[in-house]
């Protein structure tokens, strides 16, 4: 079988280059970005990150800083998950992680921040409601600012001690927030609690159901989410979308509140934008267009014919127009 990585290659070589700026989003080029126009969110996402980051550096320098330089981040992601939300997440399933950058911590924070505002729009909260939620996001990991570094990207397994002093991440990032004013509530709530579960198995507190706040819970589900599908400086493995959407829901019933996670699951489908699949007629393409109303009848991008090979000329199948075929599985692309 032809190699997918050279499919998109001569694809992108086909196409006008594009002059990126070098760092974080220089590798997103090696990725075809077909019919889906992510050039004004890749700008949006990039600043995003460049602004978080010399937030977070600021404050850790113990610089006090107004709350709204957060807020500014946090009003661009609410604004275009109203626009265009499919579009925000399929950058998030593409180009949410570019290999080896030490940018892992702050791409992680604008993503649940996205993911968490999609459970926002799917709750139906006021605008003041996804902001709050939007900028406890955008925080809620604060504290590792404060942990060893050696410590977060030890490959393998923490010992007792060494989770200990990883679990102290939600404690130091309380004490950060000292530095920046003008925050609501709630991000004191998700920067402490987000690692609760329901059950009572969590920590800080081992808080239980109600105990959590609702924000809180969001962000548990969606960062669980965002972990799994996408590597980490301690670890190269990652599971596909697909598979991270089974885990969460999997855990709703000891881990997360099963009604968020029905919202959850409103927003981010199985099939979720950028994410590839094998059709029953042995094609293998990328979702490249969603239907609100039918999420797992997608608009397919065929990248290889039933022979294993690129098709002669541009192809597109709509599922939910073509009631003989359906996905069969989905795929991890790595493997083609």
């Amino acid at each position: 079988m032809v190699k997918l990585s050279d499919v998109l290659r001569k694809a992108k070589e086909s196409e006008t280059q594009a002059k990126d700026k070098p760092g974080l989003m220089s590798e997103a080029a090696k990725a075809k970005e077909a019919s889906i126009d992510i050039h004004e969110t890749k700008k949006i996402y990039e600043s995003a990150i460049v602004d978080l980051r010399e937030l977070m550096d600021d404050v850790l320098k113990g610089t006090k800083i107004p709350g709204e330089r957060v807020f500014n981040i946090a009003e661009k992601i609410v604004y275009h998950l109203r626009v265009d939300k499919n579009t925000l997440v399929s950058f998030i399933n593409i180009f949410g992680f570019l290999g080896e950058t030490d940018d892992y911590l702050y791409s992680h924070s604008i993503n649940v921040a996205i993911l968490a505002g999609g459970i926002g729009v799917a709750l139906e909260d006021s605008e003041k409601q996804l902001l709050n939620l939007c900028v406890s996001s955008l925080l809620h990991d604060l504290g590792f600012m404060k942990v060893p570094e050696a410590l977060i990207k030890k490959p393998g397994e923490l010992n007792k001690e060494e989770f200990r002093q990883f679990q102290k991440h939600t404690s130091y990032g309380l004490d950060l927030l000292t530095n920046i004013s003008d925050l609501p509530e709630s991000v004191q709530e998700v920067v402490y609690q987000h690692h609760e579960k329901i059950d009572g198995t969590g920590y800080p507190e081992g808080r239980k159901g109600s105990e959590i706040s609702e924000s809180a819970k969001i962000v548990a589900i969606v960062e669980a989410y965002e972990t799994m599908t996408h590597p980490r400086p301690y670890r190269r493995d990652k599971v596909i979308p697909y598979d991270g959407v089974r885990k969460v829901v999997q855990e709703a019933k000891s881990t997360f509140e099963t009604r968020l996670v029905k919202k959850f699951l409103k927003f981010i489908t199985p099939y979720p934008l950028g994410s590839f699949v094998l059709l029953n007629n042995n094609e293998i393409g990328r979702v490249a267009q969603a239907h609100d109303d039918q999420p797992l009848r997608p608009v397919i991008e065929i990248f290889f014919d039933s022979d294993g090979k690129p098709p002669e000329e541009p192809k597109r199948i709509d599922l939910a127009a073509s009631p003989v075929l359906h996905i069969e599985k989905a795929i991890d692309d790595s493997l083609l």
